[in-house]
């Protein structure tokens, strides 16, 4: 091969390794949602465009957001390995294992934002990672925007559940006293993870037994309001599970956080980053509930959706090639 050619290949072979191309197949296999349901087809695979990368999932955790929100390929969460990048991506490198928010996440490839993810926690199995993100990054939201701090009492309603379930674990990381309102099938759990007072919703008077904490932390659908009621003058709430308004806020004397999407004045890539620290030193583990194969993911978010299974459902994406670590 004279030497001018060869020359100009091994360039264009370091800027296609630059650009980060990868083993990425035309067509991959996606759960798709339609009318009819979730089905398990066929798909192109999506490529990264600028500031995005393109990951091969491993594992993809389901949330009630994967159904209130109708994308042709639900999934929100998932950790995985990164096949390839886009134009302008330094952070991330093809190989690199991590864990994030991703756009279609009940594939076998799915596009994520730079800023969305992070990498993975080396104590965590691609497995538990998957159930992180959502969930993890709104407990973490929720824990620090409360300002918990050790020696203070703090109700979280929806204790259980997965957001529930982090900042149950992270308030008392910071060493407050956990009081955790969940059903009553949920005590052994909480107990389990760190809650040192139980208060079931189905058997208790829930204001009495909470009484006046320093904190508050809503979780759950409709309850921001009686949640609020139980913070001392003073105090904090946040909620992940609608607002209470400012007025009310005000008359309290509470300070009120409302978090949602990206409100919150915490970055969803700073979270990860935060969370693989404690997890790694850790502060919490993941509990995951239960696992399904990608092909029954209609299966998994209808345990998701009518049973009030504490910890994360998770969706197997490729177990024979996902490495444990």
């Amino acid at each position: 091969m004279p030497r001018q050619v060869a020359k100009l290949l091994g360039l264009l072979c370091l800027c296609l390794g630059a650009v980060g191309i990868g083993a990425a197949p035309a067509t991959s296999r996606a759960i798709v949602q339609n009318d009819a349901g979730l089905a398990l087809q066929a798909v192109a695979t999506p490529r990264p465009g600028a500031g995005q990368v393109l990951i091969r999932v491993y594992a993809a955790s389901v949330n009630p957001v994967d159904w209130k929100r109708r994308a042709s390929i639900p999934g929100f969460d998932a950790a995985g390995v990164i096949d390839s990048v886009g134009p302008d991506v330094a952070a991330f490198k093809p190989g690199d294992a991590v864990y994030g928010r991703v756009t279609g996440g009940y594939a076998e490839y799915a596009v994520a934002m730079v800023g969305e993810i992070a990498a993975k926690p080396r104590t965590l199995a691609f497995l538990q990672a998957a159930a992180v993100p959502i969930a993890g990054v709104a407990g973490y939201r929720a824990v620090e925007e409360a300002k918990v701090a050790a020696g203070q009492r703090v109700a979280i309603i929806g204790a259980a559940g997965g957001a529930g379930s982090f900042a149950v674990q992270l308030a008392r990381a910071r060493g407050a006293r956990v009081v955790a309102v969940g059903h009553s099938t949920q005590q052994a759990f909480l107990r389990k993870i760190g809650a040192d007072e139980f208060v079931a919703y189905d058997k208790d008077d829930v204001a009495a037994r909470v009484g006046k904490v320093d904190a508050a932390l809503n979780l759950v659908d409709g309850q921001q309001n009686a949640a609020l009621g139980y913070v001392k003058a003073g105090g904090h709430f946040t909620s992940i599970a609608g607002n209470p308004g400012s007025d009310r806020c005000a008359a309290a004397a509470v300070t009120c956080a409302f978090i949602a999407g990206g409100n919150g004045a915490i970055s969803y890539g700073d979270g990860l980053r935060a969370l693989a620290v404690l997890a790694d030193a850790g502060k919490y583990t993941v509990q995951v509930t239960k696992t399904f194969p990608l092909a029954q993911a209609a299966a998994a978010q209808e345990l998701v959706h009518v049973s009030d299974a504490v910890g994360k459902v998770v969706l197997v994406v490729d177990a024979a090639k996902a490495p444990t670590r």
